[in-house]
């Protein structure tokens, strides 16, 4: 997959394409939205075009609510990634802006879609809304596909369990810690990547060395600790991941740290980025009169998770 950051260089790229386009956030790039990116590469195969994603580097909530910011599902490059392995052939990252959020849905259509992307079929969910203040809809699109002559393909809900699949349901689920239910709606475990940094080094004195996370943004996760999956160089490993503020040594008692426990592993991953896969909450963080009533904490979590695990 070929990804082209900003709408300025699209044009060029795709000068001697057509494509089979659709458009969103694609936050989790859950099986609602794994069934539109199937159909486009598919319908792009059959009919000789190109299939195109246009995305968002982040949720257009951080721009206009910044005091009600959305949490991702996901990274930028854990989503491309997603995206890829759909097998779409392009993805165009557009960085939401003030410029953008005020373009009109005629616009967007018109001068984004069809005379940059060449677009020839738009494949979307029923909930679509686009352009300034979100104005833009179905019914304005099904206009829209009369007057410009582009096929309109539109989704109805996908349903599991009686529940539409949503970012919105998806990101609840992991925040209430109901993993096997988000794992259902995701088509795979929920995720955090990071790169290994340095800690304070308690997890090794108390005989649990961990690998500590840097993330880009606070965790959708509640504190507490989950038995957990390490994916580093294409290997996976079993592990049990704290999240929270350590209350028991309250130095630094409003930062939230992620700390993996990789079980038999010796190797050095500072500096590394890994992936860590949550499959099921243990218990909730909580505070212990000692270091040493801790570590009996912690060996007994690390014996659940190998026995979930």
């Amino acid at each position: 997959m070929k990804v082209i950051y900003g709408l300025g260089a699209f044009k060029k790229k795709l000068k001697d394409y057509a494509a089979v386009v659709t458009v969103g956030v694609f936050d989790g790039v859950h099986r609602g939205h794994q069934k539109i990116l199937r159909s486009i590469v598919k319908t792009a195969q059959t009919r000789g075009l190109v299939s195109v994603v246009v995305t968002f580097a982040y949720h257009p909530s951080h721009l206009l609510d910044s005091s009600n910011k959305i949490p991702h599902l996901l990274t930028l490059e854990q989503k491309l990634s997603l995206l890829e392995k759909e097998g779409i052939d392009y993805c165009c990252v557009i960085y939401f802006d003030k410029s953008f959020a005020c373009l009109s849905p005629e616009h967007f259509i018109e001068n984004i879609l069809i005379k940059q992307i060449k677009m020839k079929a738009l494949y979307v969910g029923e909930d679509f809304l686009f352009g300034r203040r979100a104005k833009g809809n179905i019914s304005l699109l099904k206009k829209l596909s009369q007057k410009f002559h582009f096929k309109l393909v539109v989704f109805r809900h996908l349903k599991i369990n009686g529940r539409v699949v949503s970012s919105t349901l998806i990101r609840r689920l992991v925040q209430k810690g109901q993993l096997a239910s988000a794992q259902i709606f995701l088509g795979r475990p929920f995720v955090l990547s990071g790169i290994v940094v340095a800690g304070e080094g308690r997890g090794r004195h108390l005989g649990f060395p961990t690998a500590n996370l840097r993330l880009k943004e606070r965790p959708l996760l509640s504190e507490g600790v989950y038995a957990t999956r390490v994916l580093w160089k294409s290997r996976s490993y079993k592990s049990v991941t704290y999240i929270g503020t350590k209350p028991t040594f309250p130095r630094n008692k409003k930062k939230l740290v992620v700390e993996v426990y990789l079980f038999d592993f010796l190797k050095n991953i500072y500096d590394h980025l890994i992936e860590v896969y949550f499959i099921k909450k243990i218990r909730n963080d909580r505070t212990f009169r000692s270091a040493e009533v801790l570590k009996d904490q912690i060996e007994r979590d690390v014996k659940n998770a190998r026995f979930l695990l």
